[in-house]
């Protein structure tokens, strides 16, 4: 559980983004997000499409650094 106490002189815009930012620091809203659907998990055929993917694409920045 996040909480934040205003302190004294302190707006409500800014204390909106300090308690923004706490919550955003917990990775409680990543973790909201992907609990929200359940997911199957991949299969090992997807899992593999992707790899050979990510691999081409890492050899195409890497050419283009070289």
């Amino acid at each position: 559980m996040i909480f934040a106490v205003k302190n004294q002189g302190e707006s409500n815009e800014k204390f909106i983004l300090r308690y923004k930012k706490m919550f955003f620091q917990t990775r409680m809203a990543s973790k909201i997000k992907t609990t929200r659907y359940a997911v199957k998990a991949p299969s090992k055929r997807k899992v593999r499409e992707q790899a050979i993917i990510r691999d081409a694409y890492r050899k195409a920045n890497a050419n283009q650094y070289d």
